[in-house]
């Protein structure tokens, strides 16, 4: 009876499955890092056409969308609906109050078409920022705009200073973007440090209190650089 002899993979055939599979995981890796350049130049882009809308809207009418009072609502037309004054918020006051006229800016952008947005033309008065009345991003976070202030210890936009900024239009991204796309954002269209330029970190819309985004554990301690391994529930404001 003859024996059988157990034959291993010769050196060539070795050398194929590594080629092989070298070739499969920098596929998998170029098509991660392309699906993750692809997110980041849609906040970049989505940014962009707001701002134009905002603009184009400021010019045509000379007026601040989202803090109308019914008079100039009514001179506006195109169905844009006026802020309403109560308690702290004043509509009329050349200030855009975050928390509930927000949404009356992407409304009345909406409805004069400057910008495009099914769901921003739900909104019918004052109100927070949800997913159903509000532009959003890649993880279907609501973006919110408003003027506020920036803080060391930031909730819309920080600041590298300890002490509080003066008022800003900003636009938040939205949260549950990884800290290492918002690098990509600030690298591609602004200078790469998270609390400084126009595109800052933000801990608005539910996003991470703590370092895991941008390094900060002590007011005022600055690290300036996002963090690159960090928490994947981030979020980044552009200042206009």
């Amino acid at each position: 009876m003859k024996r059988r002899i157990a034959r291993g993979f010769t050196l060539v055939e070795l050398a194929i499955v590594l080629v092989i599979f070298t070739l499969v995981v920098t596929g998998v890796l170029r098509g991660q890092e392309l699906i993750n350049s692809a997110k980041a130049r849609h906040i970049i882009d989505q940014k962009s056409s707001i701002q134009t809308a905002y603009l184009g809207f400021s010019n045509r009418y000379q007026l601040m969308s989202g803090d109308l009072t019914a008079a100039q609502a009514s001179f506006v037309g195109s169905g844009v609906v006026a802020s309403t004054t109560s308690g702290s918020v004043v509509s009329g006051d050349g200030r855009i109050d975050i928390n509930s006229e927000s949404v009356l800016v992407f409304q009345n952008l909406t409805a004069t078409s400057f910008l495009s947005c099914a769901s921003c033309m739900s909104v019918t008065g004052n109100a927070a920022a949800t997913t159903g009345n509000s532009p959003i991003n890649s993880y279907s976070q609501s973006l919110q705009f408003g003027t506020v202030a920036a803080s060391a210890t930031g909730v819309y936009w920080y600041d590298k200073l300890t002490t509080a900024m003066p008022d800003r239009n900003v636009l938040t991204t939205g949260s549950k973007v990884t800290a290492a796309i918002l690098q990509q954002v600030d690298q591609k269209a602004d200078d790469g440090v998270p609390y400084t330029g126009l595109f800052r970190q933000s801990t608005s819309d539910g996003a991470d209190t703590t370092a895991n985004c941008a390094g900060m554990t002590v007011p005022g301690v600055v690290a300036n650089t996002w963090t690159s391994t960090g928490n994947a529930n981030c979020a980044g404001a552009w200042l206009f």
